[in-house]
């Protein structure tokens, strides 16, 4: 079988379908990180780079079929965090470079037999879904049948990352082949059964870490204070949180807890041990949700999410990262450029986490193809 994986990041994509089960003869995968491309030509030597995906010329650059085309298009231009500017935005643009490939693949009279596509939540409320009406309508008019689901990384490991993912058949069918996919279903809950993906954020990985991560409290700087200045409503830089708290509550003895400030009723959410702490804006006086019960927020490509352990706050390690991806420790630790193998920087290690697909949840929508084109 032959792969075309788009925006391919670290192989997210490609790992999620070996997991379910498939082997490739050719893969060829398109991203313009150079980082991430390097990761991913050190896992899978073999595969054919292509570059940039707008380079790509399918009679000169792929073979004659293509069996699966995956990516991750670009989320920025549709997610709530960024300006949601849509196809007004040239990263959102870039979905049409997948048509155009899809489409020669059709006037070739050769269509690729599957497509998966992921993206974030956003894009099915970008402009009042008038967005994702112009992908639907696109795809279908080259001739696809399209489904889609929103599917959560929750289900089996312990990150709540809500994604939407995209799949299309060449023909029409008269039901659906891929989804629903439920949070209970044989898939997920022979996922949940693996010890890979069962416990908390701390019970389940080992050792989260080296002590030279922890976060030391007395040396962290107020930048911040959410309503009235006291010890439970200060804001601290990104390299920590705020002080223990005494009295009021907070860490100790007899509680356990942090307390952390949010723009909530209370001022506050507790956080205790194996829960997640998200500080990517913390000066802002409207966050909530900073606090993850027993799992991580999603993790983005700044990667500011700490955890407690025993009684310290730290960040989550690139490994636990990697994890809460689905992929295995050491996958993104080195990479293949300029013919030699070099070490990733932290820096490069999160933001690849943060924009990987989640493995364990694309090898589900893979079992359910394979079922189907059975």
């Amino acid at each position: 079988m032959k792969l075309l994986d788009l925006f391919s990041g670290i192989g997210g994509f490609h790992k999620g379908f070996e997991k379910a089960g498939f082997e490739f003869d050719w893969v060829g995968f398109s991203d313009i990180d150079k980082y991430a491309s390097a990761v991913y030509k050190y896992r899978y030597p073999d595969a054919k780079e292509l570059g940039d995906i707008t380079s790509i010329r399918p009679e000169r650059d792929l073979p004659d079929h293509i069996d699966i085309l995956c990516g991750g298009f670009p989320c920025q231009a549709f997610s709530m965090a960024g300006k949601r500017k849509g196809f007004n935005d040239t990263r959102g643009t870039l979905f049409f470079e997948i048509a155009r490939i899809l489409r020669h693949f059709r006037d070739t009279e050769k269509p690729i037999p599957y497509f998966v596509l992921e993206n974030v939540k956003g894009l099915l409320s970008h402009d009042d879904g008038r967005t994702f009406a112009v992908i639907y309508r696109v795809l279908t008019d080259i001739g696809y049948t399209v489904e889609c689901q929103l599917l959560n990384t929750r289900w089996v490991l312990p990150q709540n990352r809500e994604r939407i993912y995209i799949v299309g058949y060449i023909g029409k069918g008269s039901r659906a082949k891929v989804f629903p996919i439920t949070e209970n279903d044989e898939l997920s809950n022979e996922l949940k059964k693996s010890a890979q993906y069962t416990g908390t954020i701390t019970s389940r990985y080992h050792k989260m870490g080296d002590m030279d991560t922890y976060i030391k409290v007395n040396k962290l700087k107020q930048i911040g204070v959410i309503g009235k200045d006291t010890i439970a409503t200060r804001v601290y830089d990104s390299s920590g949180i705020s002080t223990t708290l005494t009295d009021g509550g907070g860490m100790g003895a007899k509680t356990g807890l942090y307390r952390i400030p949010e723009a909530t009723k209370k001022g506050y959410a507790e956080a205790k041990v194996g829960d997640s702490i998200n500080l990517s804006v913390p000066n802002s006086k409207t966050r909530r949700g900073r606090v993850g019960k027993g799992e991580a927020q999603t993790l983005d490509t700044g990667m500011q999410q700490y955890t407690i352990d025993k009684t310290a706050i730290r960040r989550l390690t690139p490994v636990e990262c990697m994890r809460l991806q689905g992929f295995p420790d050491d996958w993104n630790e080195k990479g293949m450029m300029d013919g030699k193998v070099v070490d990733m920087s932290d820096t490069q290690r999160y933001k690849q986490a943060g924009n990987a697909v989640s493995v364990p949840i694309v090898s589900m929508v893979a079992e359910r193809i394979k079922d189907a084109s059975n």
